[in-house]
């Protein structure tokens, strides 16, 4: 077991797909041998305090991406068309980040597919099968450890996945690593998180020889001659995103006693408290009494399919433990309105007036077509439990 000292998680689109798949003959897309990575400041900073060659001027480090019973060359570029680039031999992509038609715990590969088409149009099929069969979202992930020079281990997580995977489910990273990956998306593919003497972030540790569950936390490992802290199973995860805990383990007794909170005018959930559910159990108590107050149905869209319904907080779970339960801090909106609602392209005013920010768009067109309608717009008010003016605006100034 070994101390992490960097963390990288990559959004499973279809960009990575084409990275990793393997290149295809007279098939443009399916030509880089690898993940481009972000050119933030910060993120060149972490990299070059992980790889200190980088640091001092290398401009390609060999590295080695390890995983049980396999290994890979491959190479870290600090700068190539302007950012850095995480690199494999030609048509060699690490055996974790491929797809092969029946992973298993057992195999280097945790992503269902057929690796060997030739074309683009079934080489992308094969990426858009996972969606519709269920498998769930995955995410590629890097782990630099503390005194292992030049190497990555890599790995997969799955969230949402179907039975099936459950053995690769995200849900089984420890909560830095869900939280990473919640702050990725097609459009945003990349979240890495470097741990720093000062970090207030809990070290995190990492078993090389194991693949469905290497993690460990730190308060989970005795150290010598310290008295351990209190146990990670204590701590409530600060996951913000809604539709992320929606998908959590909840402990049916925990829902029950959040249920009684609600109804009690008591809804703070310190954050150490509980059990590893509990963030899931918080979830779906506030959920279904906030669901409930808006008839089961998007206060934006008009959406009803359950399936789409997501109860999102106004002020983030993270900001206010005092006020996590509150139904006056929820609204219930769809996948799409709940998405755009975190992530600021809609807004909304004291009188529940919806904004759209078309400038934080940009230049996608569907996104704007989609969000247009609703600008100028009111949500519907729910029968009781009405927004908050204070936290709206608490929203707005995030």
């Amino acid at each position: 077991m070994q101390q992490v000292q960097w963390v990288l998680v990559v959004f499973y689109g279809k960009t990575a797909h084409r990275a990793t798949y393997g290149r295809l003959t007279n098939e443009p897309k399916y030509s880089k041998d690898y993940i481009q990575l972000s050119r933030k400041p910060e993120f060149f900073e972490s990299i070059q305090t992980v790889f200190p060659a980088l640091a001092r001027g290398a401009h390609a480090l060999p590295i080695e991406y390890k995983w049980p019973d396999g290994t890979a060359d491959g190479t870290i570029f600090s700068r190539s068309a302007d950012r850095p680039h995480l690199a494999w031999e030609t048509n060699r992509a690490p055996a974790p980040w491929k797809m092969a038609p029946f992973p298993t715990p057992t195999t280097a590969e945790t992503i269902p597919g057929n690796p060997n088409f030739e074309t683009s149009a079934r080489a992308d099929n094969e990426h858009d099968l996972l969606g519709s069969a269920g498998v769930g979202q995955p995410y590629l992930i890097a782990v630099k450890l503390v005194g292992d020079e030049n190497s990555l281990h890599l790995r997969v997580h799955i969230a949402e996945p179907s039975d099936q995977f459950e053995w690769a489910d995200l849900r089984k990273a420890p909560n830095l690593v869900r939280e990473l990956a919640a702050t990725t998306s097609k459009n945003s593919a990349l979240a890495w998180h470097l741990f720093k003497g000062s970090d207030e972030q809990p070290a995190i540790y990492f078993d090389p020889s194991q693949k469905a569950n290497p993690w460990r936390a730190e308060n989970s490992i005795a150290s010598a001659g310290k008295a351990p802290e209190a146990s990670a199973a204590e701590k409530t995860p600060s996951i913000d995103r809604d539709s992320l805990a929606e998908g959590l383990e909840a402990s049916e007794e925990e829902v029950e006693k959040f249920e009684n909170s609600i109804e009690a005018g008591d809804y703070e959930v310190p954050d150490k408290k509980g059990t590893s559910n509990t963030r899931g159990s918080a979830q779906q108590a506030f959920s279904k009494k906030v669901k409930d107050n808006y008839g089961w149905k998007c206060a934006l869209t008009g959406i009803r399919s359950k399936e789409f319904l997501i109860a999102s907080h106004i002020v983030p779970w993270s900001v206010d433990k005092k006020i996590r339960l509150d139904p006056s801090n929820g609204i219930c909106l769809s996948v799409l309105a709940d998405r755009a609602f975190e992530n600021g392209y809609v807004r909304i005013h004291d009188d529940l007036k919806v904004h759209v920010d078309f400038e934080k768009i940009g230049a996608d067109k569907a996104l704007r077509e989609l969000l247009l309608q609703f600008d100028g717009s009111y949500l519907e008010k729910p029968t009781k439990h009405e927004p908050k003016a204070e936290y709206l605006r608490r929203r707005r100034e995030l």
